[in-house]
């Protein structure tokens, strides 16, 4: 059965556990539980050289194997260390991959975006050796659906996957294979490999093996039905640091630092860093320290700004934006969410108008949308449930030919940002009044 964290240190701490560790889940605990086994496996005086690391997405499992099975001159044992494990992530449906890998651009996650981008050139069947020859992303015209669309941006996106040496890499499935003979056959005495999977599918079979060999951690945080942290988490964490800090809070303040916190713990935590830095020695946070110092994260304001978008509301639109502008938001995040929505809003405008067009009804409650839409249905623009019914009723708002004419504002947009000579504020009141003009 998967263990839990405390468990597991527990038994390094004793000289036992497994050799083998995959952890997964939010980035944050993940790497914050990583840190905790390599100081009980890996100390400091031992950590530079008998430690390796690799990033799956990029290396070859004949590589990390290799480095287990190679002893050391210096240390008695090994610690492989392996990010960004692909081998045990769901399959994503290619329409989804693409999507993924844009919208993460957009928002300005390069290497996220590189990521899917690499895992939708494997379910199109490339291989690592077929990547490397291949002269450019004109290649993938004749096999993902809507490349002329958005050909600008993919070929940025395989531009960046060329300079940071990402590569699709061999099936998933053989990796788990050869992880699996290497946990029957066994490590080197001492060596461990700890294995940091962003993503994984519970169902697969190599998941279920190392499941029940003891060799998972899940450090997944709790979610509420449209995918956000669920409240009782946050709070939980809150607590936990402002403890830590040796801090109490206004309750007042409390609720305005969890409507403001976003859907990353490592962002929360960051800006509850900046807060308890911010007051200093002072015992007790209040509202003012945090409306002074902790940036809003939570992109419920993307909704607001869409929702007055599509009502035609042009000062209520400005209004947000000016809001998001003197907290010293950064523009091009702004418009990176922004692109985001609209091609959700496009993806659930096209389901609108033909797939779901005779089971789809105006005011439909969400009982009745998860009896009559499918959740396996092609195109929906996100995995959650809730949000996709909650994206469905916005995109009635909107027109086809409309959102097709955002997209090429914003990708205006984009341009006169990353120029020189434009003032950013007036840039995006620009993008504001086009969006709002019947």
């Amino acid at each position: 059965m998967a263990q839990d964290l405390e468990t597991l240190l527990k038994s390094l701490r004793e000289g036992s556990g497994p050799a083998i560790m995959l952890l997964h889940g939010d980035e944050f605990r993940v790497r914050g539980a990583s840190r905790a086994i390599l100081n009980l496996i890996a100390p400091d005086s031992d950590r530079a050289l008998g430690t390796s690391a690799f990033d799956g997405r990029s290396t070859s499992w004949d590589e990390i194997e290799a480095s287990l099975m190679t002893p050391s001159l210096f240390v008695s044992a090994c610690s492989v260390v392996v990010e960004n494990v692909p081998w045990f992530a769901p399959a994503e449906r290619k329409v989804d991959l693409l999507d993924k890998s844009l919208n993460l651009w957009e928002e300005g996650r390069r290497d996220d975006s590189g990521r899917a981008f690499m895992a939708l050139l494997r379910s199109e069947g490339w291989t690592r050796e077929r990547w490397l020859e291949a002269a450019d992303a004109a290649q993938l015209a004749d096999t993902v659906k809507d490349y002329r669309a958005h050909a600008r941006e993919i070929q940025a996106v395989w531009q960046y996957c060329r300079e940071q040496n990402l590569t699709p890499g061999n099936p998933k499935a053989d990796e788990q294979s050869r992880i699996l003979q290497l946990l029957e056959r066994g490590l080197p005495d001492g060596c461990r490999l700890l294995l940091l999977a962003p993503q994984v599918d519970k169902r697969g079979r190599g998941y279920k093996q190392l499941t029940r060999q003891g060799c998972v951690v899940d450090l997944s945080v709790e979610r509420d039905r449209s995918g956000r942290i669920r409240r009782e988490s946050l709070a939980a964490f809150l607590d936990q640091r402002l403890r830590r800090g040796r801090k109490r809070i206004d309750p007042q303040a409390r609720e305005v630092v969890l409507s403001r916190c976003g859907n990353e713990l490592w962002a929360v935590d960051q800006e509850i860093e900046k807060l308890l830095l911010y007051v200093g020695e002072a015992e007790t946070v209040g509202v003012s320290d945090v409306e002074e110092i902790f940036t809003d994260q939570s992109e419920s304001w993307v909704f607001d700004l869409t929702d007055s978008l599509g009502e035609r509301d042009t000062l209520q639109a400005l209004g947000f934006l000016r809001r998001l502008m003197a907290n010293g938001e950064y523009p091009l995040r702004v418009l990176g969410a922004i692109a985001s929505q609209v091609r959700r809003l496009l993806s659930a405008r096209q389901l609108l108008d033909h797939e779901l067009a005779r089971v789809w009804r105006r005011r439909m409650s969400y009982t009745e949308f998860q009896q009559r839409v499918p959740a396996d249905t092609e195109g929906l623009p996100t995995k959650s449930p809730y949000a996709n019914y909650l994206t469905l009723q916005r995109a009635e708002r909107f027109t086809l030919p409309e959102l097709k004419g955002f997209l090429r504002l914003i990708r205006e947009t984009d341009e006169r940002l990353k120029s020189s000579g434009h003032q950013p504020q007036a840039v995006m009141e620009r993008l504001i009044l086009e969006m709002c003009r019947p």
